[in-house]
């Protein structure tokens, strides 16, 4: 195998084995290997180091596992490079056990009480203390160097502070970071991570410099042993789809991570890791089978690879079930490498999003799931990504709510819509500065809305449209939706005089008793502002309507959006008749075009996710000229149409490649 860096052509079909410590007491490295080699593996990464050392330490600052009585990393990686597949060692460094930390208890995370933060036996420490500033790097230094392995994971290196309750603690308050961030800010450490704390602002940005400055460190050390060592965060990047009993699985969990990680030119080596596993507590028991498939196609389509995450080995794991189902699409991509190396999304709509250090913005998670449903292709970026360059691909933008914007980067997306392009903005966005100053007037000059009056709270206020502007709104007329409802936040203003507007509230009225549930105000606060910028068009929705549709589901929110969308802008669906239950992208490179099309009909009530059915006779709106071939590579049978392709049936998922 060719090392110079090799993760930027290599097929990444990740199976990330959490090795229990028991795992080494019977490990048989020529069986494991054979396991990753039935799965088609071809990169697996395993623990190494950190909590416990998988391995005999002269490092006496990590404990040594006792069941080393097996096959020996050095086993492994010797019968995984045999088999060609790569090998990342894992390391933990968030805990030490006990008995260190009674040694070293300067070493430990502390609340403001000065308590250290104990679960099982293991002590949270502190990234600014030494075992994290120094002694980590001794054990890497000697992991690399005694071990030849192909890169680097470190797990939970964030930060925060979350134990396996899920319980989300305050910042630390041990003697060196009280002291850094005295020295940084001349502020105290703020006792919870509260937004409207006046310290929270400079308590993320110094977090975030240390977080940065620890991991540059370690990609040096880890490069400096050798330089074709891929490091999570920097040559690879590794996220992760799971659920827990208070976190469910979302149907396009694992397109959002992919999609937003590989970036519209697919130029990231994306590894996002599909957890067998319930939950923490749960860790032996597989969720359905039907999500965990669904999520192996999506990672397939938007990011060309495949990735799965178990506790223990393939082989041994209690439940069999979530491993069987993952197989089918790392099975497909062995059979079809070639399909894709080298594709990049064909994508003509960009979501921009803002820049969230969690996972979950309802905004943007609307759009995601409205785009989806109605076949538009598209990517995702955080606004920090995006450059006037990377607007040139496409014909419309989506603001989801992206309210803490420079001015360059509204003057950037001005720029694209008097160049001809389309933005649509929601909710409060461009509403503040970089400093998260409140602007008095929006950010962006192409909207319609100028000087900013209000962030109005409601509860039962609604948008009635006038019988005279229903012709425009193509889905609304056609389903008889008179009404639109908001959500809770209103942004008011004044309306640009050449922009034209839509709908207007009606103000908040009484929900009960029903005798009186009516209003007799009807405002002059619109619901939609459209204007003409140049060569190009903004729509602004002074609501969050994609938040409330991410929440509730309903259709007359469907409706409207659809119709900002497709009616207003004219971004055209390519595939107008197709049921919303099914997902599609479309990527192109080396090998052609490709439509991806995942089956997601399985996907029932309550989070539950069952066989999908065959969705038939499926029209797709891409030419394909008769001096193209086309081919469905997953079973289905693809025709021309006047419009463009037909496939005749579709099980769980179908690539149709035109070349």
């Amino acid at each position: 195998m060719s090392d110079t860096r090799w993760w930027e052509t290599f097929p990444w079909r990740m199976v990330q084995t959490n090795l229990r410590e028991i795992d080494m007491a019977d490990m048989d490295a020529k069986s494991y290997v054979d396991e990753l080699k039935r799965y088609h593996a071809t990169v697996v990464t395993l623990n190494a180091a950190g909590i416990i050392a998988s391995y005999p330490t002269e490092v006496t600052q990590q404990k040594q596992s006792d069941y080393l009585t097996g096959d020996t990393l050095a086993d492994i990686l010797r019968e995984c490079h045999k088999a060609g597949i790569r090998v990342i060692a894992r390391c933990d460094f968030s805990k030490v056990h006990e008995t260190l930390y009674e040694e070293h208890p300067e070493w430990a995370y502390r609340q403001s009480s000065g308590q250290p933060l104990i679960y099982n036996g293991y002590v949270q420490t502190c990234i600014n203390g030494d075992y994290q500033q120094r002694y980590v790097y001794d054990i890497l230094r000697e992991l690399f160097s005694k071990y030849d392995f192909d890169g680097l994971f470190c797990n939970m290196s964030s930060t925060f502070v979350v134990d396996y309750e899920l319980q989300v603690h305050e910042p630390c308050h041990c003697k060196n970071c009280r002291r850094l961030f005295q020295e940084h800010t001349g502020m105290e450490i703020p006792d919870s991570l509260n937004p409207k704390d006046p310290a929270f602002g400079r308590y993320m940005a110094f977090i975030g410099a240390c977080s940065k400055k620890q991991k540059q460190r370690m990609y040096e050390v880890v490069k400096g042993i050798n330089e074709n060592n891929a490091i999570n965060g920097f040559d690879y990047f590794r996220t992760e789809c799971n659920q827990d009993v208070n976190h469910h699985a979302w149907v396009y969990d694992a397109s959002v991570n992919a999609r937003r990680i590989a970036g519209p030119l697919h130029d990231k080596v994306v590894d996002d890791a599909s957890a067998v596993y319930m939950a923490f507590r749960y860790r032996h028991s597989s969720i359905s089978r039907g999500i965990l498939e669904i999520r192996q196609w999506q990672n397939l389509a938007y990011a060309g690879s495949t990735s799965l995450y178990l506790l223990g080995t393939l082989g041994k794991s209690a439940d069999q079930s979530g491993i069987i189902a993952s197989k089918k699409a790392f099975d497909f991509f062995a059979q079809h490498e070639d399909l894709f190396r080298g594709q990049q999304s064909a994508a003509r709509v960009l979501l921009i999003e803002k820049p969230l250090m969690g996972r979950n913005d309802p905004e943007a998670d609307g759009w995601v799931q409205v785009l989806t449903q109605l076949h538009i292709p598209f990517d995702e970026q955080k606004i920090g990504e995006v450059s006037a360059p990377l607007l040139k691909r496409y014909d419309a933008v989506i603001l989801a709510d992206v309210e803490t914007m420079s001015d360059t980067q509204c003057e950037m997306l001005d720029s694209f819509v008097e160049k001809g392009g389309t933005l649509i903005a929601d909710g409060c966005s461009s509403m503040s500065d970089e400093r998260r100053q409140p602007r008095k007037h929006m950010g962006l000059q192409c909207l319609g809305m100028d000087e900013i009056t209000e962030k109005k709270q409601v509860r039962s206020a609604i948008f009635q449209f006038s019988d005279a502007e229903k012709e425009a709104w193509v889905s609304c007329k056609e389903s008889g939706v008179d009404c639109i409802v908001p959500g809770d936040l209103v942004v008011t203003g004044t309306r640009r005089k050449e922009a034209k507007t839509y709908l207007r509230m009606i103000s908040d009225q009484p929900f009960g008793p029903p005798e009186i549930c009516y209003s007799t105000e009807k405002t002059e606060i619109a619901g939609v502002y459209e204007r003409d910028y140049g060569s190009g068009k903004s729509l602004y929705i002074p609501f969050r309507i994609a938040a409330f549709y991410y929440e509730f589901g309903y259709d007359n929110s469907y409706d409207f959006l659809k119709d900002i969308v497709c009616s207003l802008a004219g971004v055209k669906s390519i595939a107008p008749t197709l049921t919303p239950m099914c997902e599609l992208a479309v990527t192109e490179g080396e090998a052609g075009k490709v439509i991806h099309l995942i089956n997601l009909s399985g996907a029932f009530a309550n989070y539950t996710y069952c066989e999908p059915l065959p969705i038939r006779d499926i029209f797709i709106e891409i030419a394909c000229g008769a001096d193209k071939n086309m081919d469905a590579l997953n079973g289905g049978h693809v025709i021309r149409t006047d419009k463009g392709i037909k496939l005749d049936c579709l099980h769980g998922y179908e690539a149709i490649r035109i070349y």
